[in-house]
């Protein structure tokens, strides 16, 4: 990350994806800092976004909050056609996306073409949510009584998105939560804004998501990580990362609202195994095209 004058137009179908994506509309960030998108490979600029603050992201939160119960009244069949719709345009679009994912995020190609139909097909499967839960009737103890259970949406999800498979560790998040009836506010990794959100900001507006229902901000971490996980708006937070980053952040955060995964670890993560330990697979679809 640094800070330039630096102006560069990265687009996909056409449109451009460098600002931030709030309440429905594509706008620049209030940040004093300009994030530069890299190639891995070779350092090429591929994209300049200026950022965004507290109050971008405290904007995206409350148009989350703004739009979400309209989105949850929305029929069943409603919501499945806005998210199959975009699970047809991830395919439509698949080698511009698999472009992007090359010289974004140093994907080889065979990792990216598995990761847009990874990313398809969660796309695919969480649009027959909407009509796959249900709520139940449960017999009481009082007599002539009974219960009746309801799923409601949670409300708005916050979700922190990595950089190794962006679009589909981003996508697998945002999709079964908007299907659901939720809103969602997320913020990608700074390595790979477009392919981790902007991308996808893009493809859900296309398939006729509302506005407001996903919102996007590029910002640092340190400029806005602490307001993103402690916002009064959100319900949830949805991370996948890594323990020394993301996890490092919530976990004295969020002790009293985890559930513990292990007697040993109050809340669990991921270690980081160096790659030569790593299986044979797992290197060749990370490092085949990265510089280095």
């Amino acid at each position: 990350m640094t800070t330039t004058t630096l102006e560069i137009t990265a687009t996909f179908a056409g449109l451009p994806v460098t600002q931030q994506f709030i309440g429905g509309t594509w706008r620049e960030g209030r940040s004093e800092t300009t994030l530069t998108v890299t190639n891995p490979f070779d350092d090429s600029v591929l994209a300049s976004i200026r950022q965004a603050n507290k109050q971008d992201l405290d904007e995206a939160y409350r148009a989350a909050e703004a739009a979400q119960k309209e989105w949850a009244a929305q029929p069943p069949a409603a919501r499945r056609q806005v998210i199959l719709r975009a699970a047809q345009i991830l395919e439509e679009r698949r080698e511009e996306i698999v472009d992007w994912l090359i010289k974004e995020s140093g994907s080889t190609m065979g990792k990216a073409q598995v990761e847009v139909s990874l990313a398809a097909g969660i796309t695919l499967e969480a649009s027959s949510f909407p009509t796959r839960v249900h709520g139940r009737i449960v017999e009481s103890n009082t007599p002539g009584k009974e219960l009746r259970v309801y799923r409601r949406p949670i409300g708005v999800v916050g979700v922190i998105s990595p950089w190794n498979f962006p679009l589909h560790l981003s996508e697998r998040l945002v999709a079964p939560a908007l299907a659901l009836g939720n809103a969602v506010v997320i913020k990608p990794a700074s390595d790979t804004p477009v392919t981790g959100e902007l991308i996808l900001a893009r493809v859900f507006e296309e398939a006729g998501l509302p506005p407001g229902v996903l919102n996007v901000v590029v910002g640092a971490g340190s400029e806005i990580g602490d307001d993103f996980v402690t916002h009064p708006v959100p319900g949830l937070i949805s991370f996948r990362s890594a323990w020394w980053s993301t996890g490092s952040l919530l976990r004295p955060r969020s002790t009293m609202n985890l559930w513990s995964v292990s007697p040993r670890r109050p809340l669990e993560c991921h270690s980081a195994t160096p790659l030569q330990r790593r299986p044979w697979w797992v290197r060749w679809l990370t490092t085949a095209s990265l510089k280095g």
